[in-house]
């Protein structure tokens, strides 16, 4: 199915088998919460008995068994995620979580502008302005959003990476070399692999899931953070030979204060400084600030020392041509200036 890696997730706090403890009962005694797990867990055997007897009857086995019926583990995710669609939602704000919450999605918001804006550049330069700034981040917004609504679960980071970029590079030199055009090619690939994608979904492929381990996402993900370190420090590399010495110094000084001055604020929740209200938000919201922060302090010396800043057009508009009339936010996939093979 579809959301087989969010039907694993425990049910919401004050569903119907949850132990999760609200946060606002965290500072309560922890005997007096220990003495009520056995009671509640007691109350609650016989009504779980039922609920696994049920699924079994229904055939509702592990999220990544094969069913062997047509979209049949697609039905399943649904069924275990719709009663739990709204709380998925909802659960976030309850509880006294509400500050987590929001402390959450702005750093999320962060890591998902992040990468768009960075590779978002990348792409401009290597598809010569037919991708840019503007379609990254608004193609990472619209898959964020329509996968968080129909995907089964809310938390998944739909962005640009770096064997994407990498991908994107070849594809378009490719194109080049057979003499097509890029965009209309672009739009292919992505019916096609949306395409393939219905089909795993639909034939229960995702079962095979089952067979892989951590150690793949792992590696994935150390892929991934590898790219982003070297690519930070490849611009400070590169500042030095491309801007002056005061500019480079600068870049350098704005790049570690980001990072330092995050890690100070996310260590003010283990001090004794000031009261606990004030240190839990400064944590919560250390990548929000300090990004602000240094962003202001970047803008206020601006015309004093210029650091490189990225451009993006003053004007919702698509990048290509950066000069004259931009073309169609609507791409023909048989050929916008001639016919596409």
């Amino acid at each position: 199915g579809t959301s087989s890696h969010s039907s694993s997730r425990p049910p919401p706090t004050g569903a119907p088998g949850s132990r999760a403890i609200p946060f606002h009962r965290m500072a309560e005694q922890p005997s007096a919460i220990a003495e009520e797990a056995p009671a509640a867990e007691a109350a609650r055997a016989p009504q779980k008995a039922e609920e696994e007897q049920a699924g079994e009857a229904k055939g509702h086995g592990g999220e990544l068994e094969w069913t062997g019926r047509f979209a049949g583990g697609l039905i399943q995710d649904i069924k275990r995620r719709y009663p739990w669609y709204v709380t998925d939602w909802l659960d976030a704000f309850r509880g006294g979580n509400g500050q987590i919450s929001i402390a959450t999605v702005l750093f999320l918001f962060f890591a998902c502008i992040s990468p768009a804006l960075a590779f978002g550049s990348l792409f401009d330069e290597a598809t010569e302005g037919q991708v840019g700034v503007v379609e990254t981040i608004l193609a990472t917004a619209i898959c964020g959003i329509v996968y968080s609504l129909f995907s089964g679960q809310p938390l998944c980071i739909m962005g640009a990476t770096g064997p994407e970029y990498a991908y994107t590079v070849v594809f378009y030199s490719l194109c080049k070399s057979l003499d097509i055009e890029f965009l209309p090619a672009r739009v292919w690939q992505g019916l096609w692999t949306a395409l393939f994608t219905a089909i795993l979904a639909l034939s229960d492929c995702c079962a095979a899931m089952s067979h892989f381990t951590r150690f793949v996402e792992d590696i994935f993900a150390l892929l991934i953070s590898v790219i982003f370190i070297v690519g930070a420090i490849r611009s400070l590399i590169e500042a030095f030979d491309e801007l002056s010495k005061a500019a480079a110094f600068k870049t350098v000084l704005i790049c570690l204060g980001t990072y330092a001055f995050t890690r100070f604020l996310q260590s003010l929740r283990r001090s004794r400084s000031t009261t606990r209200v004030i240190r839990e938000s400064l944590s919560n919201f250390s990548v929000a600030i300090s990004i602000l922060a240094f962003s202001g302090v970047a803008a206020i010396w601006r015309d004093e020392v210029g650091i490189e800043f990225l451009e993006v057009s003053k004007e919702f508009r698509p990048t290509f041509p950066k000069n004259g009339p931009a073309r169609s936010w609507v791409v023909n996939p048989f050929g916008v200036e001639k016919d596409f093979p």
